[in-house]
């Protein structure tokens, strides 16, 4: 009797909604007639997400209506629906932090329940996320991600709205040719279909697209298209985006009449309807318009209107939350991550001890059969490749364990070029103030005032220099973690030598506060460029380093007195041309026994847990037959051992 109620008081709120698409009516004709509560649930999740574009506000709370209801009756299903819709919501309303949070708990369910649809909806709630805030690269990985998984369901309007963010996302970050094959493709498989939500989004994106490739009869027409079915739909989302879109078309033929009525358009409805990120935009195209038109005090206006927005969505305590935000969800990701890896190694080891007893037995029955020879040599040969196969995917695993290795360092290491970023950002700020009240004054003193201009030229270089270090940092970081390409690239060693021993150090620390050692460079300065894999290089340089470090860590555990734990990473050119790079540390050593062994696959003289004996196999592999040179070990036990790389020269 209380669900009856209870929806009864929802239908209520959707027909008293201001404006309705035909897909709503349809939506809600379902809901007022489902028998059971799944159903019901579904489908005032999916009305939800389709009145983030109506109504937010109105979107929000039938969103949580779902929620609370698919907790009270334990279904996770409409849980992760409702997380959705409330986190396309709180993204339409410019409050990313919380939209970014409703996603991530709509995929955790998701993934915990197998419940791909909604998984694919939340990577594409997440791209959109990104893509907001600029991360084209990752926002172009989830969405990815997304129709990777969609492909595997009979799910039509998610793939193709998933290919439809694809190119949009591909066009913010200026890859046209790509934009424009996915929208096309989106469009295509939307042919024959009247689906009044996901066309003027096509069109829209079509229109934008051609726009920035100069073809500006076509852009007019898709966003006309697009502003039609806006209007005829009551789709105020669409129409904010179709007039800003109309307003940039007459802007490139310097109407500015036109330009301007059009942006005003736009403004206004996503001023009636709180779209912040679509004000944002808006705003700043008429600051531009007045100020090509001569209207200062316009121009100011919604310059103004502009920096309150963006303070707003990407202010600094905004961006700072959302930092911690996407740094909490990637060690929650590299925690899952490393769970399923240990449980993929455990089933592993597991099998290949079954082969290994398999391997016994067919000799056992090889020497007491011998009629049976042939067929025996053939079963061996199955559990053989089988027991490659399996060492090959361990040599994998241990690739991107390898990545769990950089992360504290990386979170230390692209902190102090934020903190810059961030303690310029405030001093400009200040400065501009401090511009303003003198530009104010009826006695300007220009000398001051050029001053201020020249301390702001500096602020902004130096945001850029640090901005631009931040960007490098995360770079590295994507550059490791994607798989080898196999193409080689011009490379600076010292730098790359040098970025990853900062790194590990920094990882190292990051994990164990008591940690400590002294660490120093000894490069080569006339070093030229090599030409090397980067990823596979780094790896090696990576496992070294951190080996050195374990190395002089347990040595001083030991307590010996007067003794300073120290690695030496050094590179320099030899007499035959040949790149040497030495990794070289005061700490525990190792015997002749455990020297000749120690590029063996599976041998470890870390303690059980710690190691797992494939770190040095690769990196041998890599140097020797990846890239021709040698690596080779010399050390005395309990005093020093030194790593060394010789590379052969192959630069341009």
């Amino acid at each position: 009797m209380k669900i009856r109620i209870v929806l009864c008081f929802l239908l209520g709120m959707i027909q008293l909604g201001f404006a309705q698409s035909k897909f709503i009516d349809s939506l809600s004709k379902q809901l007022s007639i489902a028998t059971d509560d799944k159903s019901k649930i579904l489908l005032l999740s999916d009305i939800a997400f389709t009145y983030r574009l109506i109504k937010p506000d109105t979107a929000l709370l039938l969103g949580q209506k779902a929620l609370d209801w698919a907790k009270k009756i334990n279904f996770p299903h409409g849980e992760s629906a409702a997380l959705n819709a409330i986190g396309a919501t709180y993204r339409m309303k410019g409050d990313l932090q919380n939209a970014m949070s409703y996603s991530y708990e709509s995929i955790s369910i998701a993934q915990k329940q197998d419940l791909k649809v909604e998984l694919a909806k939340g990577y594409i709630n997440m791209g959109i996320i990104y893509s907001d805030l600029k991360e084209y690269v990752l926002a172009i990985k989830k969405i990815r991600l997304a129709i990777g998984i969609i492909k595997k369901v009979n799910d039509k309007r998610t793939y193709i709205t998933g290919l439809s963010n694809l190119g949009e996302t591909y066009r913010k970050n200026n890859q046209l040719d790509s934009a424009l094959f996915y929208l096309q493709q989106s469009r295509d498989l939307l042919t024959g279909s009247n689906n009044s939500q996901i066309w003027p989004f096509i069109y829209s994106r079509l229109a934008a697209t051609h726009l920035q490739l100069k073809n500006y009869e076509i852009g007019y027409i898709n966003a006309k298209k697009s502003l039609e079915i806006g209007e005829r739909e009551k789709n105020f989302r669409v129409q904010c985006i179709a007039n800003q879109l109309l307003s940039q078309y007459h802007q490139s033929f310097n109407n500015l009449d036109s330009a301007i009525y059009y942006a005003n358009q736009g403004f206004e409805v996503a001023q009636a309807y709180r779209y912040k990120l679509d004000m944002l935009d808006i705003s700043n195209l008429l600051s531009k318009l007045y100020e090509q038109k001569e209207d200062i005090n316009q121009a100011y206006h919604y310059a103004k209107v502009f920096k309150s927005l963006n303070d707003s969505i990407y202010g600094v305590d905004r961006v700072n939350a959302l930092q911690k935000k996407i740094i909490e969800e990637q060690e929650i990701a590299r925690d899952n991550e490393a769970q399923n890896l240990a449980a993929q190694n455990q089933l592993k080891q597991n099998g290949l001890l079954l082969i290994l007893s398999i391997m016994a037995i067919t000799g056992y029955f090889l020497y007491r059969n011998i009629r049976q020879k042939q067929q025996a040599n053939q079963n061996l040969e199955k559990t053989l490749s089988a027991l490659k196969s399996t060492q090959n995917q361990l040599i994998q695993s241990e690739k991107l364990a390898s990545l769990g290795e950089l992360t504290a360092g990386i979170a230390h290491e692209i902190q102090n070029p934020l903190n810059f970023v961030n303690n310029f950002s405030e001093l400009s700020v200040d400065l501009v103030k401090e511009l303003k009240e003198e530009i104010e004054k009826p006695k300007q003193d220009k000398e001051y005032i050029g001053e201020l201009f020249d301390d702001l030229g500096q602020n902004q270089e130096k945001i850029n220099h640090h901005g631009k270090r931040a960007s490098s940092i995360v770079k590295g970081m994507l550059e490791h973690s994607r798989t080898s390409t196999g193409e080689r690239v011009l490379t600076d060693i010292n730098k790359l030598a040098d970025e990853y021993l900062r790194l590990s150090y920094l990882g190292i620390r990051a994990k164990d506060n008591n940690f400590n050692s002294d660490y120093q460079t000894d490069f080569d300065e006339n070093l030229p460029k090599i030409e090397v894999i980067p990823q596979d290089m780094g790896r090696v340089l990576l496992n070294l380093i951190n080996n050195a470090f374990w190395a002089v860590n347990e040595r001083n555990k030991k307590g010996e007195t007067g003794y300073e734990p120290k690695i030496t990473v050094s590179t320099q050119l030899t007499v035959n041309s040949q790149l040497l790079i030495a990794i070289k540390d005061n700490g525990t050593g190792m015997s002749e026994a455990t020297k000749a062994k120690i590029f063996q696959p599976f041998f470890t003289t870390k303690p059980t847990g710690q190691g797992t004996g494939l770190g040095l196999s690769l990196a041998y592999d890599i140097v020797t037959k990846g890239h021709g040179g040698t690596l080779e070990v010399e050390s005395v036990e309990s005093e020093w051992a030194e790593f060394i790389i010789k590379l052969p020269m192959k630069t341009n």
